[in-house]
């Protein structure tokens, strides 16, 4: 079932969670990829949640913009300098899909701003 920003940050708790989480990873990654986690976070608001996104390359492509063959290329640059606050594994290739990906954020929302490590 898919969740909708809107919907979600409309409670607070939910709403500071997502801010939280979103401005945490957005300064440990690149200037270049900043917009990239935002309409990530924007399509699937309930990671702030569950710290975890599961989809597919060709999504990804979709929502970025980018052939679903670039997309391993955008996570490898978006999460090299993150120092473990966002990760990601490819898994196994759907037809007309292309690859599974989860994608982890680690951070700690129980201190404010903190990531683990």
């Amino acid at each position: 079932m898919r969740i909708y920003y809107e919907e979600y940050v409309a409670n607070e708790a939910n709403w500071r969670r997502w801010i939280q989480v979103t401005m945490t990873v957005y300064n440990q990654i690149p200037k270049k990829y900043q917009p990239h986690l935002r309409t990530l976070m924007h399509r699937f608001p309930e990671a702030a949640e569950t710290l975890r996104i599961e989809t597919t390359t060709a999504s990804l492509g979709l929502l970025w913009h980018c052939h679903p063959e670039e997309v391993q290329r955008v996570l490898q640059r978006m999460t090299v300098r993150s120092h473990g606050t966002l990760t990601y594994h490819l898994g196994a290739r759907q037809l007309g899909l292309g690859l599974t990906v989860q994608i982890h954020v680690m951070v700690d929302v129980t201190k404010k701003g903190h990531t683990h490590g």
